[in-house]
């Protein structure tokens, strides 16, 4: 027996009365939205009614909102829907396979291995400089993603720009503008590498190190590299002529300090100046109730600068070394 939907007059015009009490207006596709029901009642898909009318998908759908479907007929379209989907999956594995066959997979790591990332694996002079810096104007630090990163900040761009060519990074410096004129300009290098990470920490350091910093296990012979990195990073080198009482001429003064938060850190680094150069000589003090000094003078500032500077290309920071040089020639 054919299916004949209700019908229902208004404003001259036919509607489907749909079991929900909606009414679809029947327009000039009467004929069209019968045959859709009739085909949805012998458990036609949308898609098959669609193809078969040749009307759009979103009308069909209105059409047939309410007809019922007998439990064979829904068992019977999770089917298809299952065999439609393992041949869209057939498909699309055969194009992967073709895609592979033109466009093969390179041989080796995805990712090439950086060697910045085995810098601080074993001593060198240049190592040694590197992490005397970091010891004293470097940071690590963990995002929110777990991403693990260290940075070296300075406002000499001359010292940043000597640590990325001695860690061979490619990572770009950055330059920060401070908000106040008076203010100098801060150069970062960052660079982010869980096996860095994980290097330094192995070696002592921590993340907001300031006042926990751990001087490290330094090797004979890696010692003055060491203290020469720390002193361009935290450190100075005072020299002046000063004019003494009872005496004509003025009294040269030099004076190299290292400064840190850490007392611990400055106390192991003055017990290897004396174990390993010698140097006798020497104060730790605290300086404004704030940070801790060691500084040296005179003779054994002369002695540490035999062992910063071995030869004269070593990595450093020009302009403190240029006042050793103008100390000594005036001393």
């Amino acid at each position: 027996m054919q299916f004949r939907p209700p019908l229902h007059k208004k404003n001259n015009c036919n509607y489907f009365v749909l079991n929900s009490g909606i009414l679809v207006k029947m327009g000039g596709k009467v004929r069209e939205q019968k045959r859709a029901r009739t085909l949805r009642t012998q458990g036609r898909s949308l898609n098959q009614i669609v193809r078969q009318l040749g009307v759009s998908k979103a009308s069909v759908s209105v059409w047939v909102r309410d007809v019922g479907l007998s439990a064979a007929h829904k068992k019977e379209l999770q089917q298809r829907e299952l065999r439609g989907a393992a041949r869209g999956r057939r498909v699309v594995e055969m194009k992967w396979r073709e895609y592979q066959k033109l466009h093969p997979k390179p041989k080796g790591p995805r990712w090439p291995k950086r060697s910045v990332e085995t810098f601080f694996n074993s001593w060198t002079p240049e190592m040694s400089y590197v992490l005397g810096y970091f010891a004293a104007d470097g940071c690590m630090y963990q995002n929110k993603r777990g991403s693990k990163y260290i940075g070296f900040t300075s406002t000499d761009r001359e010292l940043i720009e000597v640590v990325k060519k001695l860690m061979k990074a490619n990572n770009a410096i950055e330059e920060y503008q401070p908000k106040y004129p008076t203010h100098k300009r801060r150069f970062t290098l960052q660079v982010g590498s869980r096996k860095i990470y994980e290097r330094l920490i192995s070696l002592g350091f921590t993340p907001n190190k300031s006042l926990t910093l751990k001087c490290p296990d330094i090797p004979v012979g890696m010692l003055g590299h060491f203290t020469r990195g720390n002193l361009d990073g935290d450190g100075n080198v005072y020299f002046r002529l000063v004019r003494r009482e009872n005496r004509s001429r003025k009294t040269p003064v030099l004076l190299v300090r290292f400064t840190s938060g850490s007392q611990a850190f400055l106390r192991k680094l003055h017990k290897f100046h004396r174990s390993e150069f010698g140097i006798a000589s020497g104060s730790l003090f605290c300086r404004s109730g704030r940070y801790y000094v060691l500084g040296y003078s005179a003779q054994a500032a002369r002695q540490l600068y035999e062992f910063m500077y071995p030869t004269a290309t070593v990595p450093c920071l020009k302009r403190k070394r240029a006042i050793f040089a103008d100390a000594f020639a005036r001393m």
